[in-house]
C-alpha cells in the first residue's frame, strides 16, 4: 500500500494512500475510525487496478491533532477539498465505509459539483449523541456512543478523536448533500441494521439503497462489486 505526503496548505501536510491504476478514474475513499485505510490493501487494490480506478485516502490520523469533536470532521472535509485541488482533479467519486460515511458525506457537501456521486457501505446512520442522535441504536452503536480514552476500540493514536467526531453532532446538514447517494446495506449487519440505513436514506435528497446479503464487513469480500458499479454507473 503506497502512502505519500501531500501538501494541503502552507506548512501543513497529510498522508495520502494512493493505489490502483495511477491516473485512472479517481475515487476518494473514507476509511473507518478503526483503521487508516489498510483494508484497501489486497482485493480493493487489485479490483481498482483491473477497472482503471485510482483509490485515494486521506489518513486521518496524520492530520493536525488540535481539532476535536465535530471540528475535526469539518477539518477533514476542508482537507478533502484541498487535496482535490492539490491533485488537480476536476471530478472525483466519493466512497465511505462504516464510520467513514459521515466524513464522506461532509466532504461531498463541501466539494459540491466536483463530486458526481457518493457511495456508502454499512454507513454510520447519523450522530450518536445530541438532539439529532439516531434513535433505536444497535447495541454496538450504543457502545460506540460512549467512546472514551479507555475504550478498547480506540487504542491507536488518533483513533479516539476519529470516533468522537462521528459520535458528536455532525457539523453539516445531511439534507444538503445533493449528489445521488448509493447506500450498500448488508441485510445481516448487526452494527448498522437495515432499519438504521433507512433512517439515513430518508434524510438524503437522492438516495438509493442496495440490499446485499452479508454482515458489516461485507465490503471486504466485495470490493469489486462496489468499484465496478462506480466505474460503470
Amino acid at each position: 500500500m503506497g502512502v505519500m505526503s501531500v501538501q494541503l496548505a502552507e506548512g501543513r501536510d497529510a498522508n495520502v494512500v494512493r493505489l490502483g491504476s495511477p491516473g485512472g478514474r479517481p475515487i476518494l475513499y473514507f476509511h473507518s475510525p478503526a483503521s487508516s485505510g489498510e483494508e484497501l490493501d489486497g482485493a480493493a487494490e487489485d479490483a481498482a487496478r483491473e477497472l482503471g480506478i485510482e483509490l485515494l485516502t486521506i489518513v486521518r490520523r496524520s492530520l493536525a491533532a488540535h481539532d476535536a469533536g465535530s471540528c475535526f470532521m469539518a477539518t477533514v472535509a476542508s482537507d478533502a477539498d484541498l487535496l482535490v485541488k492539490a491533485l488537480g482533479l476536476e471530478s472525483v467519486t466519493v466512497l465511505g465505509w462504516s464510520g467513514g460515511a459521515p466524513y464522506a458525506l461532509a466532504a461531498s457537501e463541501r466539494l459540491g459539483p466536483v463530486v458526481p456521486a457518493v457511495h456508502l457501505v454499512s454507513p454510520l446512520p447519523g450522530p450518536l449523541i445530541g438532539p439529532d442522535a439516531v434513535p433505536h441504536q444497535s447495541e454496538r452503536l450504543q457502545q460506540v456512543a460512549t467512546t472514551s480514552p479507555t475504550s478498547g476500540w480506540a487504542v491507536a493514536p488518533g483513533a479516539l478523536r476519529d470516533y468522537m467526531a462521528v459520535v458528536a453532532p455532525w457539523p453539516f446538514d445531511v439534507h444538503s448533500v445533493l449528489q445521488p447517494v448509493t447506500i450498500w446495506a448488508p441485510t445481516e449487519d448487526d452494527i448498522v441494521p437495515p432499519r438504521l440505513v433507512d433512517h439515513l436514506a430518508r434524510q438524503l435528497p437522492h438516495a438509493e439503497t442496495v440490499n446485499v446479503p452479508g454482515s458489516h464487513d461485507w465490503i471486504m469480500e466485495n470490493w469489486s462489486t462496489v468499484l465496478r458499479r462506480i466505474a460503470t454507473p
